[in-house]
């Protein structure tokens, strides 16, 4: 019971604890990383989503295809995500790949593109 307590404990330390705070590519550094795509991984299926269904809008009126294919590359996203955050979390304190570098790019679901999580309401 008190492993429990210790784990949990620890991930929201590296949870809260400011990434600046890390070296650049550090082990802390790759840990924390691991954990937050392993906790935000399952961000991945609306964010992709939300983008086929934009993207797909500007192409055609069959939004319902566009929906489907970015709900599907969201589950793989988020598959490859968790995955990466697996070894992250795993392995940070090896320096593989070199220098602690992700697997992935971006390093978390938020970087990259400026998505807000929002609910849509669809208009008939």
């Amino acid at each position: 019971m008190i492993y429990k307590h210790i784990l949990t404990g620890s991930i929201i330390f590296f949870l809260l604890t400011p990434a600046s705070s890390f070296a650049e590519n550090s082990p802390p550094r790759k840990f924390n990383r691991g954990v937050i795509n392993i906790v935000t991984a399952p961000v991945e299926i609306p964010k992709q989503t939300k983008a086929y269904w934009h993207e797909g809008g500007k192409i055609t009126a069959h939004i319902s295809f566009w929906l489907f294919s970015g709900m599907v590359k969201g589950v793989v996203n988020t598959i490859t995500r968790a995955a990466s955050g697996i070894w992250d979390a795993t392995t940070f304190p090896l320096e593989k790949p070199g220098n602690y570098e992700s697997l992935i790019k971006p390093d978390s679901v938020f970087e990259g593109d400026n998505i807000t999580l929002s609910v849509y309401v669809f208009q008939t």
